[in-house]
């Protein structure tokens, strides 16, 4: 079967090819660069990149090998989530892009994408080749030599997030546009710079520990930041992994919101304390907390987009620091479980009260028979996972086959959480009629000017889909903003909006369910695509139309004569792309434990922000 990749259409089937040849030349030649220079080091050469070497030298305090790419690495990943939470309120607001250089957004997805990968090849460029100076857990790779095993997770998943962006074109020229989130080629997106924010941090920490260093020991939480930047690069990308929900645009099933933002804290913020200490998992917060919420008001204020809601991660937070209070954590596997469980039930309450306060789609009681035990197993499995990484990074693990057998019932369990969350089961003869009633100019989200909107009250064919649900609303998006309208249902048995409903120029509007296992949606107001063929759907004042999937009108740019039979395979080969990323994060792990109280390798440079800690915590000293 021939793949149509001659020229794109204007329906997002893919990128104009100018654009496409314009990037690879860039990405190619700047990556040649970037070799050439390693080379040129490894000889003896290449100055300029031993200044900055030397420079990020003297502020880490660390050996350049591991300073320079793994410092730069965080600071790539962090660029990306920006570049790509940015780019989802795009899509949100007004739809498919022109290309990947067709909106601002792209760009620092594109650079912090890319940069991600040139430091992935710049720790493998300058490891050092001497095996006396190298990592003592380095791997040895064929004409390179030792290269640090860190470095090695940098590179794999810098790259495995790099290529998503042309196998994003590539899939929607297969598929068309798929306006999700958790599209395959996206995931990996999100999974790749997961592993490249976290290859960067594990970098430092086997720069730190070849220098006779513990980077989890230190007078105050100062002179011990990474296991708070560890924790803080895990829960930036957990709460990524939540933005249709906090968008309020989700197309899958609630239980997932619980069941990601408990198994996200557990993971990052029980990691921060055990390795930390006292006070660890505030420190994850106060790693992540400013720049997301600097990023999240950037969205909302300065670049004109629909602002998301966000998650806190405060109350998980507190209850790690007060368990551990109460329960010396001396053994790392009782107290992830403990802690785990806190958060599968504190925390999860707390988590249901702040999306009372700020979420666009709040947890609803009939939520709570199937949140309450999968935040349970989630929290607990999180738990377990965090301190298994962290005894495996502290040299603690358990001999035996225990740790990976707990390990693996952890990954187990969460995988079927997964799997119990993707399950709909949606009836195919439900209807909504829908009544619009005086329709005038008001005010719409994003537009200065009236537009014209009205109000809608509707009836479903079968109205128990609509008891106890997780929501009924109005969702109004891609018309260059966002409306959302929770409606009320009134003694006559319809559902009524409470404020006007837009239906003028690009807003698409729809009603939408949830229940159980049941999203449906209904269109009230599409206007027509010519480039998809997509006749659209008008205004009436009355009218009853079949609800569908949630899919069908959230993603209309999906081709009806796709290959689907290449869908499936595909998303399972990402998803198990992602499971062995994650698997090898453990391995390195574990690897970098074997440096624990090994003698050092590298003499640690001179200056160093141990030393700026000396000197803040003098500071604090005085003031006090």
């Amino acid at each position: 079967m021939m793949f149509p990749l001659a020229q794109a259409d204007p329906a997002g089937g893919g990128a104009p090819l100018d654009e496409l040849a314009l990037i690879a030349g860039i990405t190619w030649t700047l990556t040649a660069l970037v070799i050439w220079m390693s080379v040129a080091y490894r000889r003896g050469g290449a100055r300029p990149l031993r200044r900055l070497e030397h420079a990020v030298e003297r502020l880490v305090g660390l050996p350049g090998w591991a300073a320079l790419p793994g410092a730069g690495a965080v600071l790539c990943a962090t660029v990306t989530i920006i570049g790509a939470t940015w780019d989802i309120g795009l899509h949100i607001d007004v739809g498919r892009d022109e290309g990947p250089l067709g909106t601002l957004a792209h760009y620092p997805l594109l650079f912090g994408l890319f940069t991600s990968f040139l430091m992935g090849v710049l720790a493998i460029g300058m490891a050092p080749e001497d095996p006396r100076r190298a990592s003592p857990v380095a791997y040895r790779l064929a004409g390179v030599g030792p290269v640090p095993a860190a470095g090695i997770l940098l590179l794999a998943g810098s790259a495995f997030g790099m290529i998503a962006f042309p196998l994003d074109d590539f899939w929607h020229r297969l598929f068309g546009q798929d306006v999700t989130l958790w599209g395959p080629t996206h995931t990996m997106i999100i999974g790749g710079t997961l592993a490249a924010g976290v290859g960067g941090v594990l970098l430092l920490v086997e720069g730190a520990r070849a220098t006779g260093r513990d980077p989890f020991r230190g007078r105050t939480l100062l002179h011990r930041p990474l296991p708070a930047l560890l924790a803080g690069v895990c829960l930036y990308l957990w709460a990524a992994t939540t933005h249709e929900f906090n968008w309020g645009v989700p197309q899958f099933r609630q239980i997932w919101h619980p069941l990601l933002l408990t198994f996200g804290a557990a993971q990052a913020l029980i990691m921060a304390r055990l390795l930390a200490g006292r006070g660890g998992a505030l420190a994850a917060l106060v790693v992540w907390l400013p720049l997301q919420l600097g990023m999240t008001l950037a969205i909302g204020g300065p670049l004109g987009v629909t602002m998301p809601a966000m998650p806190l991660f405060v109350g998980q937070a507190l209850v790690v620091e007060l368990l551990a209070a109460r329960r010396d954590p001396a053994n790392p596997l009782a107290f992830g479980a403990v802690a785990g469980l806190g958060i599968g039930t504190v925390g999860f309450a707390a988590d249901y009260g702040w999306s009372h306060v700020v979420m666009p789609l709040p947890w609803e009681p009939s939520l709570l028979a199937e949140a309450i035990p999968v935040a349970i197993v989630a929290g607990l499995a999180g738990g377990l996972l965090s301190a298994l990484t962290a005894q495996a990074l502290t040299g603690t693990l358990p001999s035996g086959r225990r740790p990976l057998t707990i390990a693996i019932a952890a990954g187990v369990a969460v995988v079927a959480l997964g799997v119990n969350a993707a399950d709909t089961k949606n009836p195919k003869d439900a209807r909504a009629a829908m009544a619009i009633t005086d329709v005038r100019q008001g005010a719409t989200p994003n537009h200065d000017e009236p537009q014209r909107v009205g109000d809608v009250a509707v009836r479903f064919s079968d109205p128990s889909i609509a008891d106890d649900a997780n929501w009924v609303y109005v969702l109004g998006w891609q018309g260059k903003g966002r409306y959302v309208n929770h409606l009320v249902k009134r003694a006559d048995g319809a559902w009524h909006t409470t404020k006007p409903v837009p239906l003028d120029d690009t807003w698409k509007t729809m009603v939408r369910v949830h229940s159980g296992r049941t999203m449906l949606s209904a269109p009230i107001r599409f206007p027509a695509d010519r480039a998809i063929a997509f006749r659209g759907y008008a205004e009436r004042p009355q009218v009853t139309r079949t609800m569908v999937p949630d899919t069908k009108l959230m993603q209309l740019e999906r081709k009806g004569d796709a290959p689907m039979w290449a869908w499936t395979p595909a998303t399972v080969l990402v998803l198990s792309t992602n499971l062995l990323m994650a698997i090898f994060i453990g391995v390195v792990c574990v690897r970098l434990g074997r440096l624990a109280g090994a003698p050092p390798t590298t003499a640690p440079p001179a200056g160093s922000l141990v030393e700026g800690a000396d000197r803040l915590t003098a500071l604090a000293g005085a003031a006090t």
